[in-house]
């Protein structure tokens, strides 16, 4: 069983994209949520978007890529807990099958102690960890494009720093190489900065 909730944009199991109840039930909860990340943004990443976010308790991701992301994510973690570091692997352009990545070309970050940007799309995981470890994950939703009016409206009424309709995902991060390729990226794949 997983501990974890989304605030924001979703698409319900009818296929209409909503505001998420949790959102409009504690709307004061997703604000605040939203300011800590508007306050503690680095200059760099001034151009991050996002339209949901992921609240987890205890959670313990294994190896995956997410589905229903546009890509760049902003990460946290907070709590009493030892372990739990977020491990990316930047460059996997998914043309590799998940189990077959290269080890030696994963990054793990300390979230605890550091706000992480990564693209979500990419395979990522959390280090085993003992104690009680939460997470805040903001993303875009992929269907982002399709959002009603009003969805829009509710999410900027909750501080949500929201994409146009034709953001470039590869705005704040670069798209990944792959690792069996040599070609190299401008700029960066993955981010990290340290915030109190």
């Amino acid at each position: 069983w997983v501990k974890s909730d989304t605030l924001g944009l979703l698409r319900d199991r009818g296929g209409k994209l909503i505001v998420t109840r949790p959102a409009r039930e504690y709307p004061n909860v997703a604000k605040i949520i939203a300011r800590w990340l508007h306050g503690k943004l680095p200059k760099e990443a001034k151009h991050f978007k996002f339209t949901s976010l992921n609240l987890n308790c205890n959670y313990a991701a294994r190896r995956h890529r997410d589905g229903n992301n546009f890509g760049p994510s902003m990460i946290k973690a907070f709590g009493d807990y030892k372990g739990g570091e977020l491990s990316v692997w930047p460059e996997d352009d998914k043309s590799t099958n998940l189990k077959a990545l290269p080890y030696d070309k994963k990054v793990t970050l300390d979230i605890s102690k550091n706000l992480a940007l990564f693209n979500g799309n990419t395979a990522h995981e959390v280090e085993d960890f003992e104690g009680n470890r939460f997470s805040v994950v903001y993303f875009t939703a992929g269907c982002h494009p399709k959002m009603p009016d009003d969805v829009r409206k509710q999410l900027a009424q909750l501080d949500f720093m929201l994409p146009k309709k034709d953001e470039n995902r590869y705005s704040v991060l670069r798209a990944p190489t792959g690792y069996f390729t040599k070609t190299k990226g401008k700029g960066p794949s993955l981010r990290s900065w340290h915030v109190k």
